[in-house]
């Protein structure tokens, strides 16, 4: 199946935001945090059946630069769980990980401890800094190859879930933007959610990474593994911490090719069952009549999402 990448918005152009908007979330200490709920759900013929559910599930970056506050912001979310995608290697480099109280840290390397030497991630640098999507689309079905068990430890918890009243949890990487991006893009495509609004939903880390973009560049370029993955300047590196649509697009091409679409993998990979994927989709998914008995959030998300696709695309 080839998706539609006419159909996305251009490349993201940075505009000065006012103020945090639905679906990010202001957690002070923190950038690109956002709901991944509201999206729309569709079913076999194109209508829209339900929506992911808002307030579930959330995605933002390494809690390191966290205050007091966004701490206290995080607990008034009823977010109990927080799921670290990085490498224990990686998280020692980082000087280790910030313990939120009340909510439990579980590790879920997307790359077990060997696969992230300095050769390895070199070569990693070199596929998301390059041009096009063939690059990039290698190291999406690496992290999903090898962060399976990662992928089935946040499903599994998902499905334990009261789907009346789930409690919240979050992903993160370093960034938020691609190891989560993966991992999300198969669930909301699990979920019903189509492959364009999953390309824009990835495209948001272009918007949510904009206050801390220039300094994650600058020290891309410094690294020393970015060195010897090719360096290339600084074109290179906002290509390695970006978020094209068409990159998420053509991953989902590949999940289509490689496992039979996301359900292929979330069974015969990550080892679900039927049972338990009935579960996940009860927790993150509402119908559209009980969208409508309960909050509006969607309709704000959803005026300020055309808002934003005006202005950069």
């Amino acid at each position: 199946m080839r998706y539609d990448i006419a159909r996305q918005p251009a490349a993201l152009q940075m505009t000065d935001q006012a103020e945090v908007q639905p679906p990010f979330v202001d957690i002070p200490g923190l950038a690109n945090f956002r709901d991944i709920g509201g999206w729309p759900i569709e079913g076999n013929n194109g209508r829209v059946i339900g929506r992911v559910r808002n307030g579930v599930f959330y995605r933002g970056p390494d809690t390191a630069t966290i205050t007091d506050e966004g701490m206290a912001k995080l607990r008034s979310l009823n977010i109990t769980t927080d799921f670290d995608l990085r490498s224990k290697g990686q998280i020692e480099k980082a000087g280790g990980f910030t313990q939120l109280d009340g909510i439990e840290r579980i590790s879920c390397p997307a790359f077990p401890d060997g696969e992230y030497s300095p050769e390895k991630a070199a070569a990693r640098y070199v596929q998301y800094a390059s041009d096009g999507t063939a690059g990039i689309v290698q190291a999406f079905t690496d992290v999903l190859s090898h962060g399976a068990p990662a992928c089935r430890t946040m499903l599994l918890h998902i499905a334990s879930l009261s789907p009346t009243s789930p409690t919240a949890c979050f992903i993160h990487c370093t960034t938020g933007n691609n190891r989560s991006g993966v991992f999300i893009g198969v669930i909301l495509r699990l979920l019903g959610v189509s492959p364009e609004n999953i390309a824009k939903e990835y495209a948001l880390s272009d918007i949510g990474l904009r206050p801390t973009r220039d300094a994650v560049v600058t020290r891309l370029m410094k690294s020393p593994v970015f060195a010897s993955a090719g360096g290339g300047g600084r074109a290179r590196a906002e290509r390695m911490v970006g978020a094209r649509p068409e990159s998420m697009l053509a991953m989902l091409e590949m999940v289509d090719r490689k496992w039979g679409g996301a359900e292929g993998y979330i069974k015969g990979v990550c080892g679900l069952t039927d049972e338990e994927i009935k579960k996940v989709k009860a927790v993150l998914t509402e119908s559209e009549v009980s969208r409508r008995r309960s909050s509006s959030v969607w309709n704000v998300s959803k005026e300020y999402l055309t808002k934003l696709w005006e202005s950069f695309g």
